[in-house]
């Protein structure tokens, strides 16, 4: 059973297909697309306009499962709720992977199987996600629950994407950790490895480096460095020259300068949480959110009204941040 509940957060516009500077206002997308053809649109109250979406969402499953295009992992509702005052989608998904002949096992037999998933069935788990699209603003935020042994967002994400794309509308999404939990992450971390990747232009030099990567251009080239004496991300940094992070000769590999290779830290802290990012932005730095136990069922599936209770408060610090 899963261990962890984890949390990814997006941001998101809507933009006019086809239109890429013009981003539409939710009020007006909803107005728009949830409006009847005999109601004037600026009349309509909030909940109708919810109640029509949450509608329309939960018809694209067609009371099936929405599978991926391997048509190996498959998500589902029958139930999302809506609070139009809060400008809020949220619900649990049931999703999970298909089956190819798996076989099912009690844990302390390992001779007789209890039973078969199908191809035409799959294995699945309850998903909390939580959408929320403000009246007076083009920018949204995304927040879809995870295991720490699996996760649907791939699969919701493309969900949500063809679902405003029925309406003409581009959806685009920006991964968002909050300063806080980002700031922690960073005090509580150390770096665990370090690389350079560039890309080899030189024919020649390719010939050098092997005689079969001289025809291949665009052929990428990473050092790895590891086994690193351990300090904080603070203490690792004061030391590391960021101006000439390589200080020995490897020009035939294409990293002469700075500007010819990316450098990436890979980070740790002391639960083992993982992340990593360029040299040049210590803000691009994306801890996994791990969501306190707390808010977990005895069998560390998410617990609604706890989960609720918990985003809507990580929600009211994102909007500070985006300054809603």
């Amino acid at each position: 059973m899963a261990t962890n509940l984890e949390l990814s957060i997006y941001t998101f516009t809507l933009n006019e297909r086809n239109i890429r500077e013009d981003y539409l206002d939710f009020n007006e997308f909803y107005r728009k697309n949830f409006t009847l053809d005999e109601e004037n649109p600026h009349k309509v109250k909030p909940q109708s306009l919810y109640e029509r979406f949450v509608g329309m969402m939960l018809d694209e499953f067609e009371n099936k499962f929405w599978l991926n295009q391997e048509k190996n992992k498959g998500i589902s509702t029958r139930d999302i709720d809506f609070r139009p005052a809060k400008s809020v989608i949220e619900g649990i998904i049931n999703g999970g992977n298909t089956g190819y002949g798996h076989q099912i096992y009690n844990i302390l037999n390992n001779e007789e199987t209890v039973g078969e998933i199908s191809e035409d069935q799959l294995a699945s788990l309850p998903y909390y996600f939580k959408m929320w699209t403000p009246p007076n603003s083009q920018v949204g935020v995304l927040m879809v629950q995870s295991y720490s042994i699996g996760s649907i967002n791939s699969l919701l994400l493309d969900f949500i994407k063809k679902i405003f794309s029925k309406y003409g509308a581009t959806f685009k999404r920006i991964i968002h950790i909050p300063k806080e939990l980002r700031d922690s992450y960073i005090q509580r971390s150390s770096v665990k490895k370090v690389t350079f990747t560039s890309t080899i232009d030189n024919p020649n030099s390719r010939k050098k480096f092997n005689r079969a990567f001289e025809d291949s251009e665009g052929l990428k080239v990473t050092i790895t460095v590891q086994g690193l004496k351990k300090r904080s991300i603070k203490g690792f940094l004061k030391r590391f020259n960021k101006s000439n992070p390589i200080g020995i000769d490897l020009k035939e590999l294409g990293m002469e300068v700075p500007e010819d290779y990316t450098t990436k830290l890979y980070y740790e802290d002391e639960d083992g949480r993982k992340a990593h990012a360029k040299i040049q932005d210590k803000f691009q730095i994306r801890p996994t959110i791990v969501l306190p136990v707390e808010i977990s069922n005895e069998n560390k599936t998410p617990n609604l009204d706890l989960i609720v209770k918990y985003t809507d408060s990580l929600l009211d610090k994102v909007k500070e941040e985006i300054n809603y």
